[in-house]
């Protein structure tokens, strides 16, 4: 029974920040342009796709503002979307669309892979740089092994995006190609952001209760 309550709580816990981290609007942001983008390709041609993909970004974004969404939030949006529109420009070609979503994956691919071979774990700078973890812990070695792990899975994470998606663009098979960057792109990204965070803050509180109940044992034996 406690295990069950345990997973709940974890999991409620884990859509809470999911929302914390505007996942139900990365959803909308990065689902509706691509979806029209392929309806268009799929129609006509990679220009019809493009015009379709920037209209729906234009429009979704018209809508966030209204809701209240910030400016700067809504702005990047939009422009992840022109860039990636641009790339089809530059290449002359519908699979040009996602190769900016291949790029992205080798980069943090090769990063945290780097990192990990060298004993300095990416995940661990970047939870001290945004304050998810202090810069200091009474284990540091519990704290780099986790980091080995946590790193370890973004890299595998951004590993796979480049395993299942290159062959596609090889390929030249942009529906397919497409359906599959709209399962791993914004939705699974804020997903792995929320799976990292409760993982992290998890290890944090469960390292700390046991000093914790050493801590209340020791004062209670010096009051016997």
């Amino acid at each position: 029974m406690r295990i069950e309550t345990s997973e709940r709580s974890g999991a409620a816990e884990m859509w809470g920040k999911f929302r914390a981290l505007g996942g139900p609007g990365h959803l909308l942001d990065g689902a509706a342009p691509a979806i029209g983008f392929l309806i268009g390709y799929s129609a006509a041609d990679a220009k019809s796709g493009v015009l379709i993909a920037l209209a729906v970004a234009a429009f979704v974004g018209l809508y966030r503002l209204l809701r209240g969404d910030s400016v700067k939030t809504v702005t990047i949006s939009l422009l992840v979307v022109v860039v990636f529109s641009m790339f089809v420009g530059i290449t002359g070609e519908g699979r040009g669309f996602y190769l900016p979503d291949l790029l992205i994956c080798l980069f943090f691919s090769v990063a945290f892979g780097l990192t990990l071979l060298t004993g300095r774990p990416l995940s661990r700078w970047a939870c001290r740089r945004i304050g998810l973890e202090p810069a200091e812990h009474a284990d540091p070695r519990a704290r780099l092994l986790l980091h080995r792990r946590v790193t370890g899975a973004w890299f595998a994470f951004w590993a796979v995006h480049l395993v299942v998606m290159v062959p596609l663009y090889a390929a030249n098979k942009v529906v397919l190609l497409g359906s599959v960057a709209l399962v791993l792109g914004k939705p699974a990204l804020v997903l792995m952001l929320a799976v990292t965070w409760l993982w992290v803050r998890r290890s944090l509180r469960d390292g700390r209760e046991p000093a914790e109940s050493l801590a209340l044992e020791q004062v209670s034996a010096r009051s016997a």
